[in-house]
């Protein structure tokens, strides 16, 4: 068996591991959004869904763009993940927010804006007396 030419011990590697997870750690332990009902697990796994839907599909724009955008992604995919399961009939869902979190997040680039025109579109019919 031949060693690995970029080793699993490197120091980078045990760096970037233990910063990953000790973060994630902390956040867990003091997630201020737990005391508004968005538990560190849900909040995490939308981060990383998000993290990889902008990897597979990257966004134009600037650094500045694309932070803005993964935080904004990650806020309405947790959101989404915890809202959901309260609706009537959707109960069973709560067991598994996290994992709804992370499919919701990673499809977020194209998911939020058609629900955002679908909910604008709504309201100007309800709203502004539009005829369906």
């Amino acid at each position: 068996m031949t060693p690995p030419t970029e080793p699993l011990l490197s120091i980078p590697t045990l760096t970037g591991t233990a910063a990953a997870s000790s973060s994630l750690g902390v956040i867990a332990w003091t997630s201020p959004l737990a005391h508004v009902g968005v538990p560190a697990a849900v909040l995490c796994m939308a981060f990383t869904g998000v993290a990889c839907g902008l990897l597979v599909n990257k966004p134009g724009g600037s650094r500045k763009r694309l932070y803005g955008l993964a935080l904004a992604y990650t806020a309405v995919s947790a959101c989404i993940a915890i809202v959901v399961p309260s609706f009537p009939g959707l109960g069973f869902l709560q067991p598994v927010a996290p994992a709804m979190a992370l499919l919701v997040a990673f499809f977020a680039q194209s998911l939020i804006p058609v629900i955002g025109e679908a909910l604008a579109e709504r309201l100007k019919r309800d709203i502004g007396g539009k005829p369906q």
